[in-house]
């Protein structure tokens, strides 16, 4: 806000004092071609180009004095002049907050000042002599610069302290960077460091490890440490834990962790290998055995899990082929003789039953197998009812509506027209006044020229005498104005 106040007034002043020059030279010669009267608009208009030249100047002005400074100051650290170098971005930085940027100018410069110095901070040689919060800063507004998150990251692990903004800088660094294994594994290494356990710790891990070259063996045996020291038993924590093993720890958590693993991870076609190799890890070991240590390494989960034999994933695979053996062998039975179709269908049904009863998603299986035969047998009972059920009596078509009587013809002549309008509802309300009035009006429409009228007629007469004589009389009433005999026309429909 300091900044703001600072560039305002030193802006403000300087463009009235060009605006009130300007104003006395040219004003006298606009006065005579306007008059007096208009002489606020020139001054406003002065006024405010003065203003936008003001500050347009001055961002020239400083943008110039950044580019000598920040280039000076490239020259100076590149010589190994470091303390020159800072010198120069004292000054720059100096400018920047001057009056010569406004708040929406200095966006740009801010961003290039920041930029360096971050650089040159972490170039500087040691982690004591960085600024972290101009790194800080930098990184948070700029996490994709690969170079600087490493160099970051670099002195984390080398030891820097860690303040309030460190851990939102990594998890920012961790998203811009999410394909890059050296990054995710030094953040992964300092996750480690502070013992974290959350979701974008767990996920930095998972991608540290599943990456295309091995990774580190202190990272693997620290993050297998961290997840036996939480008890974890997920599919990451099993893949941890066979890595550490397979690269010589002897820790004595890690048996009881895969027994555990293998006792509450359900085996599906992710975790199948890693259970099949925790097996093997766990062959000499006996059921009672593996229970106790399961039980030791997570009392209160493996109390209240129902007991799984350790070979259950395996027995799932053998009991899937020993039911599609079965059933394949008893359609073959059945396929010689048509006399066995239905003990080869039935041997064939069995077959399958054993086959959904033991397969790796049994629970599943069940279900849907039940709810099939629920289906089936809800439509061949509803079938069968309606098929033996009385038959419902005809239904009779009902009978037609009768025609709408014809009009009647009529065969008069003649009929006066009282009035003609260009609306349709002029015509349709007129024609609703004379009915109320007890006659027989109606409307039909004509075609003259370009338009097209709505013309009201009343009645019909044999002769235009009569005509004559009912127009007369009912203009006498005052019911209608003006009327002439015309040709009778039968009325439009409405």
């Amino acid at each position: 806000m300091t900044l703001w106040f600072k560039h305002l007034a030193v802006r403000l002043w300087l463009a009235l004092f060009i605006a009130s020059l300007t104003a006395m030279l040219l004003l006298p010669a606009l006065a005579r071609s306007m008059g007096p009267a208009w002489m606020i608009i020139p001054v406003v208009i002065f006024f405010l180009f003065s203003f936008w030249l003001v500050g347009w100047v001055f961002a020239a002005i400083g943008r110039h004095q950044m580019d000598r400074l920040l280039g000076e100051a490239s020259v100076w650290e590149r010589a190994g002049m470091n303390r020159e170098a800072r010198q120069l971005l004292a000054r720059a930085e100096g400018t920047v907050d001057s009056f010569f940027f406004s708040p929406f100018s200095r966006r740009r410069p801010a961003g290039r000042l920041l930029a360096q110095l971050a650089r040159f901070e972490l170039a500087s040689g040691t982690a004591e002599n960085a600024s972290e919060s101009v790194v800080a800063a930098y990184l948070r507004r700029f996490p994709r610069d690969r170079e600087a998150a490493a160099k970051w990251l670099e002195g984390l692990l080398a030891g820097r302290a860690v303040t309030r903004y460190t851990h939102d800088i990594a998890v920012q660094i961790g998203a811009a960077h999410p394909d890059d294994v050296p990054i995710q594994r030094m953040l992964a290494q300092f996750y480690l460091s502070e013992r974290r356990c959350d979701f974008v710790a767990l996920n930095t891990y998972r991608t540290a490890m599943r990456a295309n070259e091995a990774p580190p063996v202190e990272l693997i045996h620290g993050v297998a440490d961290l997840f036996l020291a939480n008890q974890r038993v997920d599919n990451l924590a099993l893949r941890v834990y066979l890595e550490s093993y397979q690269h010589g720890s002897r820790d004595s958590r890690i048996l009881p962790g895969l027994t555990a693993c293998c006792r509450l991870i359900h085996p599906t076609p992710l975790t199948l290998p890693d259970l099949e190799s925790a097996e093997t890890i766990l062959a000499g070991i006996d059921s009672a055995r593996r229970r106790a240590m399961a039980v030791d390494f997570m009392p209160d989960m493996i109390a209240d899990h129902a007991a799984r034999s350790p070979r259950r994933h395996r027995r799932y695979l053998a009991d899937l082929g020993t039911g599609v053996k079965s059933a394949l062998g008893a359609m073959r039975a059945a396929l010689p003789d048509p006399g066995r179709l239905t003990q080869g269908a039935a041997q064939t049904a069995a077959g399958l039953m054993h086959l959904f009863g033991r397969a790796l998603f049994s629970q599943a299986a069940k279900w849907i197998v039940l709810g099939s035969v629920v289906v089936a047998f809800g439509w061949l009972v509803v079938n069968t009812v309606l098929h033996l059920g009385p038959e419902a009596p005809p239904v009779s078509p009902p009978p037609p509506a009768p025609a709408p009587a014809p009009a009647p013809v009529v065969t008069d002549p003649f009929t006066l027209q009282v009035a003609a309008y260009l609306k349709e509802s002029d015509g349709r309300r007129f024609v609703d006044q004379l009915k109320e009035q007890g006659l027989d009006a109606y409307w039909t429409r004509a075609t003259s020229g370009n338009k097209t009228w709505f013309q009201v007629r009343v009645s019909h007469f044999k002769t235009k005498d009569e005509a004559l004589a009912y127009g007369e009389a009912l203009k006498n009433r005052q019911i209608i104005g003006d009327y002439y005999v015309a040709n009778y026309k039968r009325p439009d429909l409405p």
